[in-house]
């Protein structure tokens, strides 16, 4: 009995931590709309280099998010579930066939932007005016921009693909 138990809070546990994001494949120039946000990148510059002998492909790729939903998207403040999860990543870019050699990059991150209130504060007898982060915020229309540079196999093109990160939104 206890091992069923300890099986299904496993599953609940992992249902939970991915649960959360959504993987998608993307395709150079071509767009993915998703709940009203368009995911996709661009080549910026292409060009051949060696390393120890070796020769590779290295691309300059502009990462971005658009939002064409209509309205603004508010995305509520939280706390991270763990150490290394940032509250205002929107989407990871991952380049599956990247080596990473040469201090170049396998991933990026599109990140919201931070959404702050001024609040009154009491302060002893005085309320005082100070300025909190409420939460992330994605304008109608706002383009999220990151650029990394990758090195994949000669002649390959960069296979990317998108992990999604679901953010609460603020209704």
């Amino acid at each position: 009995m206890l091992y069923k138990i300890s099986f299904l809070l496993l599953a609940i546990f992992v249902a939970f931590i991915t649960g959360s994001a959504q993987i998608v494949d993307l395709k150079e120039k071509t767009p993915t709309l998703i709940n009203g946000v368009e995911y996709g990148y661009l080549i910026k510059n292409e060009q051949t280099k060696s390393n120890k002998g070796e020769e590779y492909s290295r691309f300059e790729i502009a990462l971005y998010a658009t939002n064409k939903s209509g309205c603004t998207k508010l995305y509520a403040e939280r706390t991270a579930i763990y150490s290394y999860d940032d509250p205002a990543l929107l989407a990871t870019f991952n380049c599956t066939n990247a080596n990473g050699k040469r201090l170049t990059a396998k991933s990026g991150n599109v990140k919201a932007r931070e959404f702050n209130v001024n609040v009154k504060v009491k302060e002893g007898d005085k309320e005082v005016n100070r300025v909190a982060r409420a939460g992330y915020m994605f304008r109608n229309g706002e383009t999220l921009r990151a650029n990394i540079i990758v090195l994949v196999p000669l002649n390959e093109r960069p296979a990317i693909t998108c992990s999604l990160n679901t953010l609460p939104e603020l209704q």
